[in-house]
Order: C-alpha cells, then sequence, then structure tokens
C-alpha cells in the first residue's frame, strides 16, 4: 500500500521521523519559555538587588490611585490574599471577576508590580473550620489553586500556601503539623505543573519566636522542605528592628538541620502599629518611618531577599485600633512619613546589593553597611539604635554626599576616614 507516494514502511520510517521533529521542537519551546522565565523574573535568593525584593502587603478594595502610589514609591511587590471561600461560592464554580481580583492583577500588571498571592483559607462548602483536615477538603482546595494558578500563570508571581497556619485563629484546630504538611504536599505539584514562573513559599510563620520555631520544626519533620522553594517567616518586633537578627540565627540553624540546600528565606510580613493601645507603647509618625527604612535594611544584610511591609494602607480611622495603624499611607491613601523615607530608600538603593558591614568595634547598637552596583559604585548606610552622636569610619579619601532618610542632601569631602553624626534615622552616603 501508498500514501502519498510513499510505502507503508518508509510511511511508518516518515511518521516516526516527524514525531521526533515534533518532539525536539517541542522540547525547544519549553526551554526557550523557561529562559525566558528566568530572565524576565529573576530568582528569588540573595543576588536579587535591595529595591527588586521590597513589597508591601494590600488588601482587596485598593485603588488605582494606591497601586499608582505603591509604583511610584519604588518597590516591586504587592501580597495579597486570594481567599478560596470568596473565589469558589458554589462547588465547582470560581469567580475572580465579580470578586475584584482579576482588575487588581491587571492594575499589577499595569504598573509592573509582581504578584505575591497567598492561597488561603477554608472554606465552608468542605470543611466545618478554618482549616483543612479531611481529603475531601485537600482536593477541593487543589482545584482552586489549579484554577487560580491557570489564570494568574506567566508572571514570576509568589504563591504562597496558607498564611500563618501556626496561628490558631487562622489555622484551627491546633496543633496542626500533619494536616498543614500534607496540604503543601497537594498543592505544590500543581503549582509546579500550571506556572513554571512562579515560586512556591511556605509557611508564612507567625512570628519566629521559640514557639514558633518548635512549630516549623515539626512541619519540618514532616518532609516540606522537598516541595517548597522558599521559607516565609513574619518576623514581627516589639521594638528596635535590629533585635530579629538573633532571631533569624535561630531559624538558618534549625532549617540547616533539615537539608543541605540553601533555602532562601523571605520575610512576608513585617510593621509596626502606631495605634495608642494599652499593650503597647505607640510609635511617632517619625518612629515609624525609621523602623520602616531600618528593617528593610536589616533584612538586606541577613541576606533576606524578599521584604513585605505590613501594611500599605491605615484599615481604618481609629488611632485606638492596632489594625487601623500599620499603613505607609493614610486611610484617605496620604503619604506618612513612612511613604517619603521609602521613597528615598529605593531611590538611592536602585540597583544596590548589600556588601558587606563595617566594623566599628566601639558600639554594637552602631550600624554601618556598605552597598555595591554593578559599576562598583557604593553607598554607605548608616544608623544607630541608640540616641544621637558622632561615629568615625576609614574610608578611601574622596567626596560624595549625604542624604538623609527623607532625602535631604548635604555635600561631603574626607580623607582616609570620615566623621559623621549618627541617628536612629538611615543616612546614605553616596560616594562619587
Amino acid at each position: 500500500m501508498e500514501l502519498f507516494g510513499l510505502k507503508s514502511g518508509n510511511k511508518r520510517k516518515a511518521f516516526i521521523l516527524w514525531s521526533l521533529i515534533v518532539l525536539i521542537l517541542a522540547g525547544v519551546s519549553s526551554l526557550s519559555v523557561w529562559k525566558k522565565h528566568q530572565t524576565l523574573f529573576p530568582k528569588i535568593d540573595e543576588n536579587l538587588t535591595v529595591t527588586d525584593g521590597l513589597g508591601v502587603s494590600i488588601h482587596l478594595g485598593v485603588t488605582e490611585k494606591d497601586i499608582q502610589l505603591i509604583a511610584d514609591s519604588g518597590v516591586k511587590w504587592a501580597r495579597i490574599d486570594i481567599l478560596w471561600s470568596q473565589v469558589e461560592t458554589n462547588k465547582g464554580e470560581y469567580d475572580f471577576k465579580n470578586t475584584g481580583y482579576d482588575e487588581l492583577n491587571g492594575l499589577l500588571n499595569k504598573y509592573h508590580i509582581r504578584p505575591y498571592y497567598i492561597l488561603d483559607y477554608s472554606n465552608q462548602l468542605y470543611e466545618q473550620k478554618k482549616s483543612i483536615v479531611t481529603e475531601q477538603g485537600r482536593d477541593a482546595f487543589g482545584k482552586y489553586v489549579k484554577v487560580t494558578v491557570e489564570r494568574y500563570k506567566d508572571q514570576g508571581a509568589i504563591w504562597e500556601i496558607w498564611n500563618e497556619p501556626n496561628h490558631p485563629r487562622l489555622w484551627d484546630p491546633q496543633p496542626n503539623y500533619e494536616d498543614y504538611a500534607l496540604l503543601v504536599k497537594e498543592v505544590s505539584p500543581i503549582i509546579r505543573k500550571y506556572d513554571r514562573s512562579g515560586t512556591i513559599v511556605a509557611p508564612a510563620l507567625a512570628s519566629i519566636n521559640e514557639d514558633a520555631l518548635d512549630w516549623l520544626q515539626k512541619v519540618l519533620e514532616q518532609g516540606i522542605l522537598n516541595y517548597i522553594d522558599v521559607i516565609s517567616v513574619h518576623p514581627y518586633q516589639s521594638n528596635n528592628p535590629e533585635n530579629v537578627m538573633k532571631e533569624y540565627d535561630e531559624l538558618k540553624k534549625l532549617i540547616g538541620r533539615y537539608t543541605d540546600k540553601d533555602i532562601p528565606i523571605v520575610s512576608g510580613e513585617w510593621g509596626y502599629s502606631m495605634a495608642h493601645t494599652p499593650v503597647q507603647k505607640p510609635i511617632t509618625e517619625m518612629q515609624h518611618a525609621e523602623y520602616l527604612t531600618r528593617s528593610f535594611l536589616i533584612n538586606a544584610k541577613e541576606g533576606i531577599p524578599i521584604s513585605i511591609w505590613y501594611d500599605w494602607k491605615n484599615d481604618g480611622t481609629d488611632i485606638n485600633n492596632r489594625e487601623h495603624n500599620f499603613g505607609i499611607v493614610s486611610y484617605y491613601s496620604n503619604p506618612k512619613i513612612a511613604y517619603l523615607s521609602l521613597q528615598t530608600l529605593t531611590k538611592q538603593l536602585e540597583g544596590y546589593r548589600f556588601s558587606k558591614e563595617l566594623s566599628l568595634f566601639s558600639n554594637p547598637n552602631d550600624y554601618v553597611l556598605e552597598f555595591v552596583n554593578e559599576d562598583n559604585k557604593k553607598i554607605i548606610v548608616f544608623w544607630t539604635s541608640e540616641s544621637s552622636h558622632n561615629i568615625e569610619f576609614s574610608l578611601k579619601t574622596g567626596e560624595g554626599q549625604i542624604i538623609s532618610m527623607l532625602g535631604a542632601v548635604q555635600h561631603a569631602e574626607w580623607k582616609d576616614k570620615i566623621n559623621v553624626n549618627s541617628s536612629s534615622s538611615p543616612s546614605y552616603l553616596v560616594i562619587k
């Protein structure tokens, strides 16, 4: 028998040849897409520049004005929940349009803000409590994850599996080590399959104090590090941001006991409320700005590639309500001092990476950090967690500018060493 002038034996050979060609082309195409993703969306690790890793937490209801202000601040990420119970109100039906998620995703793309999406919480269509503890629940959550990830793929998004599962208000009942680990193992392959540009992070650990690390250890014992790319934590502090360094040390040691791989750590949520409450000493608007700046700088020093500030915007107007007073901008989207300090940081450190800490030896509460860009230009950022005082450190003879936390500029010259006033507000020494 002949077909298109080919005998049957030759036809089979031609079919096999064309099949191989199609497979090769498909492989080349997949490799090309993968390389494109690697170029557009750099790997989340210590090689990110400082500003490429900064972001803010937002909530549904933010306006285009908010997103534009976020972009103008210089940050590159926005973190938000995609709430399962809102998206799926009838079994098997998913609504991203009327819930506002499609519009938000479009705005993030328009202003070049990368999405940090949290896949959470429970859904009473499948589970009785705010948790996922049944096979039915895990299967349904996996389907919601598949639909969500397919819809918002190819953006270099971060996909976070739940938010603060070690918090009893956000996962009930506790303890939940096995159930949470089962959920991660269920949905991680789904994310991996449907969004090759994405990064899988977990568990968005509430705090990194001793109790939180005990919980994390139990989850790591379940083997979740084989299913995620990055560990995410919420390292809230009650006072000076610099206190977080000791907690990071303990966290890194713990992770090291369960893997030889270099697992990055991201700060997925951290902020300070300005509320007047009986349990918290209120901070001023200037202190709020200082803590924001110092938190981002300390995270850069500690090799934390992503730092998300909580919150972008005040959730209300009650000065005595803690949740109403975390924002960088007011409830009406008016910038606070922290917004200006953030703009100054992103403008000065755009394209820079942390290089080293300059040792002063005289005072452990003084911080002098060197940042370097690809042209080997240097910026030295200095501050203290104590009251203002002068510091002196060696520096090759030169000149430059000292820029305050809020952007004031003064000329500086020095010979072999420089003497500057260090305060709780970080300053930037830009070397010419």
